[in-house]
C-alpha cells in the first residue's frame, strides 16, 4: 500500500512539473510563426488548396498510411474534392475509392493570432448528399482535415501537407 502511495505521489509530482508554464517564444521564434499564420492565413482565404493526404483515419480510430496523390481534400474557387482510394481495390471512382465533389459554402476562416495558427471550416454539397470539412493546421504545414458526413453520421479525418493548389501533384478519379 505504501509503495502504491509513494507511486502516485511521484507520478503526480512529475506530471505538475511537466506541465507548468512554457517558456515565451524568442523574438526569432515569433517571427517564424507569425509568417506561417500569415501563409496559411493567405492560402485559407484564397480558396486555393489542397490537402495531400498521407494518413487517413476511421471514425473509431484506426490508421491507414495513404498515398497522397490520389487521397486529398482539395478546394478550388468554390468547388470542393474529396477523394479517398486504396491500393489493388477496384472503387466508384476508377482507382480504389471514392471521389465526391460539389460546391462549398459556410466557408469561414478563423484568422490566426500570435500563437494560434488558422482553421478553416465549410460545408460541402453533392450528388451523396452534404459534409461538413474542419481542417486545422500547424505552423510546421501539417494539416488535418475532419469530415463529417451529413445525414450518415460518417466521419472521417485526413492528415498531411497543406499546399497552395499550384504546388499540388494529385491525381483525381471519376466523381460520383
Amino acid at each position: 500500500m505504501k509503495r502504491i502511495l509513494v507511486f502516485i505521489i511521484t507520478i503526480s509530482t512529475l506530471s505538475l512539473v511537466s506541465c507548468g508554464p512554457s517558456k515565451p517564444l524568442t523574438p526569432e521564434e515569433q517571427a517564424v510563426l507569425d509568417k506561417q499564420i500569415k501563409l496559411y492565413t493567405e492560402i485559407f482565404e484564397q480558396k486555393s488548396f489542397v490537402l495531400e493526404a498521407t494518413t487517413v483515419y476511421s471514425k473509431k480510430g484506426r490508421t491507414f498510411q495513404m498515398n497522397p496523390s490520389i487521397n486529398f481534400v482539395k478546394l478550388d474557387n468554390g468547388e470542393g474534392v474529396l477523394q479517398l482510394a486504396f491500393h489493388q481495390i477496384i472503387g466508384w471512382n476508377g482507382i480504389g475509392g471514392i471521389t465526391l465533389d460539389g460546391k462549398v459554402r459556410n466557408y469561414k476562416v478563423d484568422k490566426g493570432d500570435g500563437t494560434k495558427m488558422p482553421s478553416v471550416q465549410f460545408d460541402m454539397n453533392g450528388t451523396l448528399g452534404w459534409a461538413t470539412v474542419r481542417i486545422n493546421v500547424n505552423s510546421s504545414g501539417l494539416a488535418r482535415a475532419t469530415v463529417d458526413a451529413g445525414m450518415s453520421g460518417g466521419r472521417i479525418t485526413f492528415s498531411g501537407p497543406l499546399v497552395p493548389l499550384s504546388e499540388s501533384n494529385v491525381f483525381q478519379g471519376q466523381s460520383i
